[in-house]
C-alpha cells in the first residue's frame, strides 16, 4: 500500500498512512531491549539514558528520510506531520521524557488522542 495521501482516501486510510508504524514499531523494540518505560519502578541508568535518548533521535530524523526513500511520499506536509506524530507517539511511551523527567502520562494521552484525530484533516491530498 502506497503511503502517500490522495484524495480518494477515507479518513481512517489517511489516518493510517499518517502514524509512521514501521518507525514507531522500532522504536518500541528498540527501547524495550534497552529497559526505559514510564512503568518502570527503576531509575534507568546512565548508560540506558543515554542510548534511548540517541535511539530517539536517529529515528526521529530517520522518519523522514524512510518516507522519502522508501515510501516515496513527496507531499512535505505529509512528510511533516508523520515525523511529529512519532515525537509524539515518542512522548506516549515515555522514553527519553521520562530520563528529563517531563514526561506526565495524562498529558501524553491527551496529546496524542487529539494529534490523531486532527491531522487527517490537516494534511492535503498529494494530487496526480
Amino acid at each position: 500500500m502506497p503511503r502517500e495521501v490522495n484524495s480518494t482516501q477515507s479518513y481512517a486510510d489517511k489516518l493510517v498512512k499518517l502514524v509512521p508504524t514501521e518507525i514507531v514499531g522500532a522504536y518500541m523494540v528498540l527501547s524495550g531491549m534497552i529497559g526505559v518505560s514510564p512503568a518502570s519502578s527503576s531509575k534507568p541508568t546512565d548508560m540506558s539514558s543515554a542510548l534511548i535518548i540517541v535511539v530517539s533521535i536517529i529515528l526521529l530524523a530517520l522518519t523522514p528520510l524512510y518516507l522519502l526513500r522508501i515510501s516515496r511520499v513527496k507531499n512535505v506536509i505529509q512528510i511533516v506531520v508523520t515525523t511529529l506524530s512519532f515525537a509524539i507517539w515518542v512522548y506516549t511511551l515515555g522514553g527519553p521524557f521520562v530520563v528529563a523527567g517531563i514526561y506526565y502520562p495524562i498529558i501524553a494521552s491527551i496529546v496524542l488522542v487529539l494529534w490523531q484525530m486532527i491531522v487527517p484533516m490537516i494534511v492535503p491530498p498529494q494530487e496526480g
